[in-house]
């Protein structure tokens, strides 16, 4: 049984320590908690065999340790290390139950309810971390995310590129996040966009989630900025996969792309990049220059992300395009 209830980028980060469980116990399943509405990820993961999905409140985490508890698993492993993920793990009457040391767990009262405490090196990437709890403590290569685009979400998605008007080489701006700390202004998103479009004629695609409508509606209308339909999670991962570059802040989708293998550009603020940044090696980071940077603040009256100047951001994307224009043979 896995636990990692949330956020969607915190779940993308644990793909490659399951994919190493997976890998180790080849004859278990693979139970996997995790939040509803995230749990339509996971059905694009093919070595999860089991998803279940929590509602909110103490009815939904009742309902969740029930199922669970009929699995009857041998092993849990707590990849959020909180004392709710802690206390779930406990009552689901697992056997063996692994997850981060007190002292690293981001709520040490959460480990407590674990049996089997492992020590990570705390200098490494969270995804490498997790890895070494799938792993008891040792450090194993990292493997694929191994994330799966079904053809039906490219036929939808290539439908709407259509009507949008995008039939070639695309740019992917993701304005919204969850913290308002993450966000960068849209107005900056669509002056970058705008450079773009002048400089490679190379449109903008612009991604959103509930709640994020009316954040991205003043990029509605504008000719070198395409505002796509409301998406599944599957049709995100087909825009995604497809993206010349993904610009945006620390955020699931921007995590999905580098687990995808495209080039990501992250504007950096109340997160450590080291720690919680897009991982793959076509990544490239911008932070402020804020000497609280790494807070973790989902609130703040400092601008944050929004400060980092938008002539910046565009320096480090004109490389990146026409870097990926080169590569085919479109530049």
């Amino acid at each position: 049984m896995v636990t990692k209830f949330s956020a969607l980028g915190d779940v993308v980060h644990t793909l490659p320590a399951v994919r190493v469980l997976k890998e180790s116990y080849p004859d278990h399943r693979i139970v996997w908690v995790v939040k509803r509405g995230i749990d339509s990820l996971l059905k694009h993961v093919p070595f999860v065999d089991e998803i279940v999905a929590m509602d909110p409140g103490y009815r939904g985490f009742k309902q969740a340790l029930s199922r669970v508890r009929l699995e009857r698993a041998v092993m849990a492993f707590d990849f959020q290390g909180l004392i709710k993920s802690g206390l779930f793990t406990y009552l689901s009457r697992v056997p063996v139950r692994v997850g981060f040391h007190p002292r690293q767990a981001r709520e040490s009262l959460g480990g407590w309810f674990l049996n089997t405490k492992v020590k990570v090196d705390s200098s490494l990437h969270v995804v490498e971390q997790l890895v070494m709890i799938a792993a008891m403590g040792k450090k194993v290569s990292v493997p694929p995310f191994g994330l799966e685009v079904s053809s039906r979400d490219r036929e939808r998605v290539q439908t709407f590129l259509k009507v949008l008007g995008i039939g070639g080489p695309y740019l992917v701006l993701l304005p919204g996040a969850g913290w308002s700390t993450k966000r960068w202004p849209v107005e900056d998103y669509s002056w970058l966009a705008r450079e773009v479009f002048a400089r490679f004629k190379v449109p903008s695609l612009v991604l959103w989630g509930p709640g994020e409508e009316e954040l991205v509606a003043p990029l509605r209308g504008k000719g070198h900025v395409r505002v796509a339909p409301s998406t599944s999670v599957g049709e995100m991962m087909a825009v995604l996969e497809r993206a010349l570059v993904v610009v945006g802040g620390d955020t699931g989708p921007l995590h999905i792309a580098a687990a995808l293998g495209r080039p990501t550009l992250g504007l950096y603020g109340p997160s450590y990049p080291w720690r919680n940044g897009p991982y793959g090696n076509d990544s490239i980071i911008l932070e402020v220059s804020c000497a609280r940077k790494g807070c973790y603040k989902r609130k703040c009256r400092k601008l944050c992300v929004a400060s980092i100047p938008k002539e910046v951001v565009w320096d480090a994307l004109r490389v990146m395009v026409k870097d990926e224009l080169d590569l085919q043979g479109k530049g």
